[in-house]
């Protein structure tokens, strides 16, 4: 089996689809794509993102092709896995890009890599492509079904040479923990902010600072897209929530307890304190 990728096909032409068939194309790998919406694979024929468009799953050629990337709202994944059954333990690869692993359960698969691109924006859609979204940027690959040595092997390679990307390996219950704290909890809280503004009787407006923008930032992506992946990664979500209560109301209790005069500058120097171990994990981390 060559493990080289000279022709992929993306199901999915989202941003993340796109970027990926944009990075693609430019190492010289042919890209074929499928999307739900034909108006979408039109577009992206039409500017030239994707080669070639299939139009339906079961005209697949599977002799034409050596990587399928599945890259659709991660509730519609399994069933798009399941809908390539017939392709199922075959040369061709199959992996997909979704942010939450845990609902994806299937039986006797060895072709299967589930992969995370640790890249994206606000923006959303197929005009938001970029070819270099993903140069030097992390993905995680997860193997929850023990792929033969070639896919895991082929998924990899696609990944650090195609899009050049930095691979590293996780367990799904280890993934989605350590997502639901820093990307799907970010996420959330955006969301909060932007509620606990509305239900008060602040007029934000034009006097939004800097700051206030660049978080809600985040609130800009997809809902339907973000309501699905709370729901589905609740468990691990709900943990990453109840710890960021522990530190909220740590932190309310500091600021509270300041206000006593004989206690505030001690008090002041642990809230600074404890600020500064956050700021400091930050740039360790991140």
């Amino acid at each position: 089996m060559n493990l080289n990728v000279n022709s992929l096909l993306i199901i999915g032409l989202g941003m993340i689809g796109s970027s990926i068939a944009l990075s693609s194309k430019s190492k010289g790998i042919k890209v074929y794509g499928i999307d739900l919406k034909k108006s979408i694979s039109d577009k992206a024929l039409k500017k030239e993102i994707v080669d070639e468009i299939i139009e339906s799953i079961d005209d697949i050629d599977s002799n034409k092709i050596d990587l399928i990337i599945i890259s659709v709202p991660p509730k519609e994944t399994l069933d798009l896995i399941n809908q390539l059954e017939f392709l199922w333990n075959t040369n061709i690869t199959i992996t997909e890009t979704s942010s939450v692993k845990n609902h994806i359960k299937i039986e006797n698969i060895s072709n299967l890599v589930l992969s995370h691109p640790i890249a994206g924006s606000d923006k959303s859609g197929l005009d938001a492509a970029d070819k270099n979204l993903f140069l030097n940027k992390k993905n995680v690959v997860c193997d929850p079904f023990n792929a033969d040595k070639d896919h895991l092997e082929r998924v990899e390679i696609f990944w650090k040479d195609a899009l050049q990307m930095r691979v590293s390996h996780m367990t799904v219950s280890e993934h989605d923990l350590i997502f639901a704290m820093t990307s799907h909890l970010p996420h959330l809280i955006s969301y909060a902010l932007i509620d606990s503004i509305r239900l008060s009787s602040s007029q934000v407006g034009d006097n939004a600072g800097g700051g206030l923008k660049e978080f809600l930032r985040l609130s800009g992506s997809n809902p339907q897209m973000w309501r699905d992946i709370f729901i589905l990664n609740r468990v691990d979500l709900i943990k990453a929530l109840a710890g960021m209560q522990v530190s909220l109301n740590n932190l309310l209790e500091l600021i509270t307890e300041s206000k006593e005069i004989p206690d505030i500058f001690s008090h002041l120097e642990i809230l600074k304190e404890e600020l500064e171990e956050i700021k400091s994990f930050k740039e360790d981390n991140f």
